[in-house]
């Protein structure tokens, strides 16, 4: 409970220092769509079993009839539809006599909504199965050794060499089984500084800064944007990078490991109501305390089974120090 202490010196007034979160990242990579009012999952048919044709032997002949007929077959992609939410209790006290000047509500909502964004992008990105209170996030799907493409990273002593191999591997992977252009790689902030800072034998970066007038000579990778927490920061084998701080860094059986995410993934839909706000005086009048909450609701559905592919083993070790 946030309670009344000592109200803020006059210079602290239209100032203060946010609380540090990672920014939502992979969650803007989907499909983003408003969710629908009234249901609680989300349902989108699949064509799972595609139909043959061929050629016709000669002009005016039998048409090509295969020996072995295919059928359509389709089945249907859900997504439950979950709900987010948190709450501030707040002093009476300190919303009247607040000198922020109707600032409060403003900071307290903010705070929240802030979290609420985080949440959801690292359920998004996570290793969420999609079982009821989670999303199956993009780690989940990607390392699915029945349905998915993973991709072993096995290395006792990782390297930059190892690293891409992994990297070309699943993107063959994603292409060879989807048949589309790999969108984006996606990455915690250790393991691409890592690779930003691995030098060849003659200590010349692998990854090279380069911006519109200086262009990298046979680069693995180019940095577009040195320093970046957030976002894209550059490319490897031609596929932007982006750096997502909600990667985990805990994944695998030895729990140490910061997994690498690839592939297409606007293939997946992720649905949003929207963050909605209340304010409710009477919830603990007794104690003249009103709480301020935040909640709203979404679903995510991967369209494609093999879109993504996680990247994981003991090459996948998160970075030492970075």
């Amino acid at each position: 409970m946030l309670l009344v202490t000592n109200l803020p010196p006059i210079y602290l007034i239209n100032e203060y220092a946010e609380f540090a979160r990672a920014a939502r990242v992979t969650a803007n990579l989907t499909t983003n769509m408003a969710l629908p009012a009234g249901t609680d999952s989300i349902n989108i048919p699949a064509i799972t079993t595609g139909t043959r044709t061929g050629f016709q032997a000669a002009d005016n002949s039998t048409t090509y009839a295969p020996v072995s007929p295919r059928d359509l077959v389709t089945a249907t992609r859900t997504g439950r539809v979950e709900t987010i939410s948190g709450f501030q209790n707040v002093s009476i006290q300190l919303v009247e006599q607040s000198p922020i000047a109707g600032g409060l509500d403003r900071l307290v909502f903010g705070d929240l909504m802030a979290d609420y964004a985080l949440q959801l992008n690292t359920a998004v990105l996570g290793t969420g199965d999609g079982s009821a209170g989670s999303l199956k996030g993009f780690v989940t799907l990607g390392a699915d050794t029945t349905n998915g493409i993973p991709t072993t990273w096995t290395e006792t002593t990782p390297s930059a060499v190892g690293a891409y191999a992994a990297i070309n591997k699943a993107i063959s992977g994603v292409v060879s089984n989807r048949f589309r252009d790999v969108e984006a790689i996606v990455v915690s902030p250790s393991t691409w500084y890592w690779l930003a800072g691995q030098v060849d034998s003659a200590n010349r970066p692998l990854i090279v800064p380069t911006n519109g007038a200086n262009q990298a000579f046979n680069a693995n990778g180019v940095i577009d944007k040195p320093g970046a927490a957030a976002g894209m920061v550059g490319l490897i084998s031609g596929v932007p990078v982006y750096v997502d701080a909600t990667m985990t860094k805990t994944y695998g059986a030895a729990t140490n490991q910061a997994p690498i995410v690839l592939g297409k993934f606007s293939d997946s839909y992720l649905f949003e109501s929207g963050q909605k706000t209340r304010v409710l005086p009477d919830v603990l009048s007794a104690n003249l305390t009103v709480r301020f909450q935040v909640y709203g609701y979404a679903a995510l559905i991967h369209r494609f089974n093999k879109s993504v592919s996680t990247i994981s083993g003991t090459g996948a070790i998160a970075p030492s120090g970075y």
